[in-house]
């Protein structure tokens, strides 16, 4: 009798604190019995992407990710921690009423700085909407953020560390694709706001003159996961000429928020994918307060897309519904972290029982008229 192969390959989306979900999903493919080879994320799902390459199971992810906590967000600090939302208030209040006012119109000004770094000043004459939007993100977000990433980079560190995970070259032993070239158990997606290009951690670090094995998996994690305005950009450097040149590096998901491309078309093993995808983007932010306008300049820069071609054979895709959460709903209750985890688990069934009907009629075919195949 057949047996259905449950090695896969994973990728999982970006979508702040929404990310615990994902320890719900990982659960149910846990309990029945699949395991993962070369992992895809970007943001949250690179946090979440890191630990189970790393070899934690479903429980330990779950108690790990729950163990994140970055505090009791006050309001009234917010417009002295993240000076853009003091600009933006400015900027709308002169805009007010014009299709002018909106966070995307502020975010892809072009504007003048007097920094003596030439890679955070706009390129005279630009009218470039992203390039624009990404050099401004990454201005504004070294300005003032929410949050240290130190505390996240430490944090992750530490867990990885204690199964062995360092650096990159602790997860080679992946599957060796055309996007894979070294094998990596586990990949990353972040953006170089300055050359306005997406990069694949830890690859593309070679841009950089760094050895990809030596980058600490826990860094890589943590330039995917520097969302706009929460943390600041993780800077890279490069000496060209002779002159230090600065690279900011901010979350993946600025440009694609669920990198399924990063799964290479040659890889011989099916792919497993989850997104986070709730309300909360399908309706308009009120901006009488400076979180919600905060939380509206984040959704602005989010997800606004590069080209990229999407394979979709051989890859499984589930959407997980998060509901009213927001992504930066830091302060969640025990009841929103239980739904998030029932959504995820739900969603995980929901996929693999509709994969294996497809997989087991697709393998009697073969078994029945092999000639056709």
């Amino acid at each position: 009798m057949y047996r259905l192969n449950k090695m896969f390959n994973l990728v999982l989306s970006g979508g702040g604190i929404k990310g615990m979900a994902f320890s719900g999903a990982y659960e149910v493919a846990e309990k029945r019995g699949y395991t993962f080879c070369n992992i895809a994320g970007v943001s949250a799902g690179g946090i979440a992407g890191s630990l189970i390459s790393a070899g934690y199971n479903a429980s330990s992810l779950r108690q790990i990710i729950d163990t994140l906590d970055f505090g009791k967000i006050k309001i009234e600090d917010i417009p002295k921690l993240v000076p853009v939302v003091m600009k933006y208030e400015e900027f709308q209040n002169q805009y007010r009423g014009t299709r002018y006012s909106t966070p995307i119109e502020f975010l892809s000004m072009n504007i003048s700085s007097d920094r003596s770094d030439s890679l955070y000043e706009a390129e005279a004459g630009e009218t470039n909407f992203r390039g624009n939007l990404v050099k401004n993100v990454a201005l504004y977000s070294k300005e003032g953020c929410l949050f240290d990433g130190d505390y996240l980079e430490e944090w992750l560190f530490n867990h990885l560390l204690k199964r062995g995970i360092r650096t990159f070259a602790d997860l080679r032993g992946g599957i060796v694709d055309s996007i894979n070239p070294r094998g990596y158990r586990a990949r990353f997606m972040a953006v170089d706001a300055a050359r306005k290009k997406a990069i694949v951690l830890p690859d593309d670090v070679v841009f950089y003159n760094m050895n990809p094995d030596n980058l600490e998996v826990a860094k890589a994690v943590r330039m995917s996961a520097s969302v706009p305005f929460a943390f600041k950009p993780v800077e890279l450097y490069k000496y060209e000429g002779g002159a230090k040149k600065t690279y900011p590096i901010v979350d993946g998901g600025v440009f694609d928020n669920y990198p399924i491309w990063m799964i290479g078309d040659n890889n011989y093993l099916p792919t497993m994918g989850f997104s986070l995808d709730g309300d909360e983007k399908k309706k308009l932010f009120s901006m009488d307060t400076p979180l919600k306008i905060l939380k509206s300049l984040i959704a602005a820069v989010n997800d606004i897309g590069i080209p990229k071609t999407k394979n979709y054979y051989n890859k499984y895709l589930a959407k997980i519904n998060t509901g009213q959460i927001s992504s930066f709903d830091f302060n969640l209750t025990e009841e929103d972290k239980q739904y998030l985890y029932e959504q995820g688990r739900y969603a995980a069934t929901d996929l693999i029982n509709r994969m294996e009907i497809s997989l087991n009629r697709r393998m009697a075919m073969i078994r029945h008229y092999p000639y056709f195949f």
